[in-house]
C-alpha cells in the first residue's frame, strides 16, 4: 500500500511544480516592481507627498500580493511535507480533519480536480483523532476521488466533508453501477478491516468511511 501511495504522489509531482512556480513567478515579478521602485526614492527627495504616497501603496499592494504567494506555496509545501511523514509512520494516530485538508490540499496538484471539479471541502468540526493506517485511508481518499473524475465530466461536483466522526464524499453527477462499486471497493481493499465503509446510490453517488479505531 505504501508503494501505491508513493506512486500516486509521483504522478502528481509535475502538477506541484506547476502550483509552485506560479506563485513563485508572481513573488518574484513582484519583487522587481518593489526594488524598481525603491531605486527611485532618491530622486523623490523634496517631492510632495502625494508622490510619495503613491509609491508607498503601490509597495504595500505588492507586498501583499508577496505574502499571497508565499502563504499559497506553504500550503503545497506543508501538504507534501505530511505526506512524506505519513507514509514512513504507516498505523498512527491520524486527526482526520487535519488528514482531509492536506490530502485535499496536495491533490491540487491534480488539474481535473483542482480546474475542473467544482469542490466542497467542509472540515467545520471539531478535531477527531482515530487510529489507522495511513497509507490504506490516503488510498483509499484519493483512490475514490480518482473513480469519480475518471466517471464523470468536467464541471462535477463534488463534496467532501468529516460529518460526526465520519469522512464522507457526496457527488450527484455520478451514478453507482456496478462498475463504479467495483471501483470503489478495489481502491478501499486496504481499509476492510480497519474502517466500516457505506456507499448509497439513491441520489448520485456518496460514500462514508467511519474508522473503528476512534
Amino acid at each position: 500500500m505504501r508503494e501505491k501511495v508513493l506512486a500516486h504522489m509521483g504522478s502528481l509531482m509535475g502538477g506541484m511544480v506547476h502550483n509552485l512556480n506560479t506563485p513563485l513567478m508572481w513573488i518574484m515579478g513582484r519583487a522587481q516592481l518593489i526594488q524598481s521602485r525603491n531605486e527611485k526614492l532618491d530622486s523623490l527627495i523634496g517631492a510632495d507627498g502625494e508622490e510619495l504616497s503613491t509609491l508607498k501603496a503601490k509597495n504595500s499592494k505588492d507586498i501583499a500580493s508577496i505574502q499571497d504567494g508565499a502563504d499559497k506555496i506553504d500550503h503545497m509545501l506543508k501538504s507534501l511535507g505530511y505526506k512524506i511523514q505519513m507514509i514512513n509512520e504507516g498505523y498512527t494516530s491520524i486527526e482526520l480533519r487535519e488528514f482531509l485538508e492536506m490530502e485535499t490540499d496536495f491533490l491540487m496538484a491534480d488539474m481535473r480536480f483542482k480546474h475542473e471539479t467544482e469542490r466542497d471541502v467542509r472540515l467545520d468540526c471539531g478535531s477527531c483523532y482515530v487510529k489507522c493506517d495511513y497509507n490504506a485511508l490516503s488510498y483509499a481518499l484519493t483512490g475514490i476521488v480518482n473513480t469519480v473524475i475518471g466517471f464523470t465530466q468536467k464541471g462535477r461536483r463534488l463534496k467532501i466533508s468529516l460529518e460526526n466522526g465520519a469522512i464522507r464524499l457526496t457527488c450527484p453527477d455520478l451514478k453507482l453501477t456496478p462498475e463504479v462499486k467495483r471501483e470503489v471497493e478495489n481502491v478501499c481493499q486496504g481499509l476492510k478491516e480497519l474502517a466500516d465503509i457505506a456507499m448509497d446510490g439513491s441520489d448520485g453517488f456518496e460514500i462514508s468511511l467511519w474508522i473503528k479505531d476512534q
